[in-house]
C-alpha cells in the first residue's frame, strides 16, 4: 500500500461491526479501507455463535452461515430448578458470517487490508503496522471496531472497564439438542455457563467476571465434569473477552466513533453482541460517510443520538441488572437462585422491571 494512500473512512476491526460499518460506508459513496489484525477474517471463532432471527432481515448473509435453527434457550439455575424461555434464533457458523459481511463490503467498494494493526494516530489519519511494515494512511474519519480492549478507544480515552472472560471449547455431541443451554453455578461468579447446539457440534463455555479472579479454564473443566463430556469429544478450544459494563460515557470524539465491543455495545447481562454490532455498525457507517462526505465531524453526533436512542434503555437496563446480580452474587446455590429471579432475562421479574414480558415454564 502506497504511503500516499488516502480514504473517507478507515474502518480498525473485520469483526461484524466493522463489515457492517465499511458495508454502509462505503454504499453511501465513501472510499473505505478496512482493515485487521487476522491473517483471515474471522477465525479464529471467539463467540458462543447464536443471533436472533430477526437479524437476518437486516444483514447480507446467506443461509449457508445457519448451523441450527434455535427455538428456546432452557436456564439451570443453582437450586436444581430450570426454566424454559422462546428465543427463536440461529446458532451460526461464525467465521462464515464475518467473511460473508467482509465480502459484502469488498463487493460495495471498500478495500480490506489484514495482517494491520492501528498502530498510531496521526494529524492526517493514522499509522497503519503490518509486519514490519508501517505506513500512514490519510483518514477523514476512522470508526473503532476493533474488540473490547480497543486501540482506537483508548485514542479517545474511552474504554472497557469492566469485563467478563471466557474460555469455549467445541465439543461433538452424542445427538442433537434442540434448545440452548445456560448454566448458573457459584463456581462461575459474574457470569454462566452455556451450551450452544450447531448440529452434531456444539459450542460449550463459561464466562466469569474479571474481577472476581476466577481462572475461566478451570470453570471450563468444572462444566465439562457436571455434562459429563468425555474430553475425547472436544475438538478444540478458543477464548476471550466480553464488556459487560456497558457504553462509554461517550463512542464520538474528533474525527473518531466507536462501535460494537469497542463501544460497549454488548448486552451487560447476556453478553449477547453481533446483533447489536450488525445494526450499530449499519448507523455508524451511514453517519462516517456524511460527515465524511460533506467535511462535517459535527454528522458524528448523529451516529452517537442514533444509537442510543435504538439502543441506550435496553444497555441502561442491562447494566442496573448486572450491577445487582453482581452485588447479590453469593456461593450459596438458594440465595444465588433467588437473586438471578430478580435479575437473569429469562424471568418476568427482569421483563416487568423494563417496561416488557417475559414468558417462561419451568421444567
Amino acid at each position: 500500500m502506497s504511503e500516499a494512500s488516502s480514504y473517507d473512512v478507515v474502518v480498525v476491526g473485520a469483526g461484524p461491526a466493522g463489515s457492517c460499518s465499511a458495508l454502509a460506508a462505503a454504499e453511501a459513496g465513501a472510499r473505505v479501507l478496512l482493515l485487521d489484525k487476522k491473517r483471515e477474517v474471522g477465525v479464529p471463532v471467539q463467540c458462543a455463535e447464536y443471533v436472533p432471527r430477526q437479524l437476518a432481515a437486516h444483514v447480507p448473509w446467506s443461509h449457508r452461515c445457519v448451523a441450527q435453527q434455535i427455538a428456546l434457550m432452557r436456564t439451570h439455575l443453582p437450586d436444581g430448578q430450570s426454566v424454559e424461555t422462546p428465543s427463536p434464533g440461529y446458532v451460526i457458523d461464525r467465521a462464515l458470517f464475518d467473511k460473508t459481511l467482509a465480502a459484502a463490503a469488498r463487493r460495495a467498494g471498500a478495500d480490506l487490508l489484514l495482517r494491520a494493526r492501528a498502530a498510531e494516530r496521526t494529524a492526517r489519519g493514522l499509522v497503519i503496522r503490518q509486519g514490519a511494515e508501517e505506513f500512514e494512511v490519510e483518514a477523514k474519519i476512522i470508526v473503532g471496531a476493533d474488540g473490547p480492549r480497543s486501540t482506537v478507544g483508548r485514542w479517545i480515552g474511552q474504554v472497557n472497564r469492566q469485563l467478563v472472560i471466557a474460555a469455549q471449547c467445541q465439543v461433538v455431541l452424542e445427538q442433537p439438542l434442540e434448545a440452548t443451554q445456560v448454566y448458573f453455578d457459584p463456581y462461575y461468579p459474574g457470569g454462566y455457563g452455556w451450551l450452544f447446539p450447531k448440529g452434531q457440534v456444539a459450542n460449550v463455555g463459561v464466562g466469569v467476571g474479571l474481577r472476581f479472579k476466577r481462572d475461566p479454564r478451570e470453570a471450563l473443566g468444572h462444566l465439562l465434569d457436571r455434562l459429563k463430556i468425555n474430553p475425547q469429544a472436544v475438538i478444540g478450544y478458543t477464548g476471550g473477552l466480553i464488556p459487560s459494563g456497558g457504553p462509554p460515557e461517550r463512542t464520538w470524539e474528533e474525527n473518531i466513533i466507536l462501535v460494537g465491543d469497542a463501544a460497549g455495545q454488548t448486552h451487560p447481562i447476556t453478553g449477547a453482541g453481533v446483533a447489536h454490532a450488525c445494526l450499530c455498525g449499519q448507523l455508524a457507517g451511514k453517519a462516517a460517510a456524511r460527515a465524511a462526505l460533506h467535511s462535517d465531524l459535527s454528522l458524528l453526533g448523529e451516529y452517537e443520538q442514533e444509537w442510543r436512542d435504538f439502543l441506550g434503555g435496553i444497555l441502561a437496563h442491562a447494566l442496573a441488572r448486572r450491577r445487582e446480580l453482581d452485588k447479590s452474587w453469593s456461593d450459596e446455590p438458594v440465595a444465588l437462585a433467588r437473586a438471578l429471579r430478580e435479575n437473569w432475562v429469562a424471568f418476568p421479574a427482569y421483563g416487568r422491571r423494563e417496561g416488557s414480558r417475559s414468558r417462561t415454564r419451568r421444567v
